[in-house]
This record gives C-alpha cells, sequence and structure tokens, in this order.
C-alpha cells in the first residue's frame, strides 16, 4: 500500500462531494454541488490537478500516471491520457468544475493496468481549468478532424507497445476518434471529405483488430462491416471479417469474404491459408456429424 501526500485540504469534508469511478464506467457521485458559476472542465481543456492525501492499494508508480508525478496543477490536455487509470481520473475530473475540491476514488481491474490484483484508488482532488477547450459547435472541421487524428495516432502507439493493458485504452482512443469524425458534417467539410473517410476507415479497421484479437467475434463483425459498407474493397476488413465469422462457425460468410478478398489480392498468403483453415474446420465438422449419425443408426 501507498500513501503520500498528506497535506491538509483547506475544505470541510460535509462541503465536498465524493465521485467514485469503476474501470471505465459512469462515474457515482455522491453530494451536493453549490452553485458557484464555475465552468465544468471540457475534453482537450488545458487542466491542473493537485493531488492531496492520496492513497493506493499498489505503488503508484506501477500506475503510470501523469497525474502521480507530475508536479502540482502542472497543465495537462483533458482526453490526452495514456494509461488505464489517467483515463479513470479524467473521466471523474470532466464531472468536476473550476477550483472544485472534490473526495475521489478509483477501482481498477488489474487487467487494464498489468497487475494480478485489481487497484484501489483514493484522494483529495483539486481542480484547475487553466483554458477550458471551446464547445464542439464553435469548432470547425478542421479542428475536429485534427483531434481525432490525434486519438489515432495515440492508439496506434500504444497499441504497437503489444501489452494487453495499452491495446484495452488503444480501443477506447480510437472509438474516441470516431466519435470526433462523426461530428463533423459531410456537407460543411468538401475539402477534407477524404481525409475523414480514411482516418475513419483505419480506425475501424484498428476496432475490427482488437475485437478480433480479444476474441469478441461478434463486435469484429460489426466493426469490419461498418467499414465495409464505405469501403467494400478493404482487403484486411474482409480478412479479419472472414477470421471472426470462421470462428464462430459461419464459414460460408467467411468463404465469401475472402474469395472476395482475393480478387483485390490473389496472392495474400493469410487469405489462403484461412481458406485452407476453413476446409479443415468444415471437414472436422462434417467428420463428427458422421460419427454421430452412425452412432445414432447402429
Amino acid at each position: 500500500m501507498c500513501q503520500i501526500r498528506n497535506s491538509r485540504v483547506q475544505v470541510s469534508a460535509a462541503a465536498m462531494r465524493t465521485l467514485r469511478i469503476s474501470g471505465f464506467a459512469e462515474v457515482e457521485v455522491a453530494g451536493q454541488l453549490s452553485y458557484s458559476g464555475q465552468p465544468r472542465a471540457r475534453e482537450q481543456a488545458r487542466i491542473g490537478v493537485s493531488l492531496q492525501e492520496v492513497w493506493c492499494s499498489c505503488e503508484v508508480e506501477l500506475l503510470e500516471s501523469k497525474y502521480l508525478s507530475n508536479k502540482t496543477f502542472e497543465p495537462c490536455v483533458l482526453g490526452d491520457a495514456m494509461c488505464a487509470f489517467d483515463r479513470a481520473l479524467e473521466t471523474v475530473f470532466s464531472l468536476m468544475t473550476n477550483e472544485e475540491i472534490a473526495n475521489v476514488a478509483v477501482s481498477l481491474p488489474g487487467k487494464l493496468v498489468s497487475m494480478l490484483e485489481d487497484v484501489s484508488f483514493t484522494c483529495i482532488a483539486h481542480l484547475r481549468i487553466e483554458e477550458n477547450s471551446r464547445l464542439v459547435y464553435e469548432l470547425n472541421p478542421t479542428e475536429k478532424l485534427r483531434i481525432a487524428v490525434k486519438y489515432k495516432n495515440m492508439g496506434v502507439t500504444l497499441y504497437k507497445e503489444g501489452l494487453s493493458h495499452q491495446q484495452i485504452l488503444a480501443f477506447f482512443l480510437f472509438s474516441d476518434a470516431v466519435k470526433w469524425l462523426c461530428m463533423i458534417q459531410p456537407e460543411e467539410a468538401e475539402d477534407i471529405s477524404k481525409d475523414v473517410g480514411t482516418i475513419k476507415m483505419q480506425c475501424y479497421n484498428n476496432i475490427a483488430l482488437y475485437h478480433l484479437q480479444q476474441h469478441n467475434y461478434s463486435l469484429c463483425v460489426a466493426a469490419a462491416t461498418t467499414l465495409l459498407g464505405v469501403d467494400e474493397g478493404n482487403v484486411k476488413a474482409l480478412y479479419r471479417r472472414a477470421v471472426a465469422h470462421t470462428e464462430m462457425q459461419n464459414y460460408e460468410l467467411a468463404t465469401q469474404d475472402l474469395r472476395a478478398a482475393l480478387v483485390l489480392d490473389p496472392d495474400n498468403k493469410s487469405l489462403k491459408k484461412q481458406q485452407d483453415v476453413i476446409k479443415q474446420k468444415q471437414k472436422g465438422l462434417s467428420d463428427r456429424y458422421a460419427v454421430a449419425m452412425k452412432k445414432l443408426f447402429s
């Protein structure tokens, strides 16, 4: 266990709200926030945070948190978390107002922080908005695209690390990128429509890959299908959907995707290998069926 920063907070406990979050779920809020006219921190705002009376069930260095390693009120961008713990904290911070002091409690499954045991964390957080971001409707399409590209690139960086807990966070960053891209209306972004489409397809392809590797096969199919609805000739999406269909024993659908992909890329070894996998699985299924029928009528 670790306990640090035992500075006295100059706010009575009764006047503070308590915000609890478990994993990336919704925040549970206890207590009433007195109206102060202060704004909440919006995504991409520059914020500073002071964390006091910190208690953690593990050594805080293991959490790889910028908020725990930074100096008091050192500016950070809300939304740019590169670890699961910071993402959970930022979800809490997004519900706090400027200069609010609150009790914060975070619980994270061990798999999100590459630990065998779950992690518990409590502190008293003081949030300060250095520069709030503009409202979404005040941003032009190019600015929204820039945010989406940043999230996509952050996700790619994490995913390439190859560690499970980082790939989980990368999935959320790809999803955040898609969220910002969906805020761009086609009629107001004709000059960047190609870039928007390209980044969106890259994100959906990455999301499909994540779900495939996590064995979430139906979600992989959904992500790949969304991409193929825009770009029906995307070989990666066809391949990943085929693999997911194979794992769900939808062999005919998988074969259709592989045939379509091979028309586009006839020399692709992965596509041909997956065809062999399907043939072997179909043969095994037929053999088991034949044995079962033989027993039934013997």
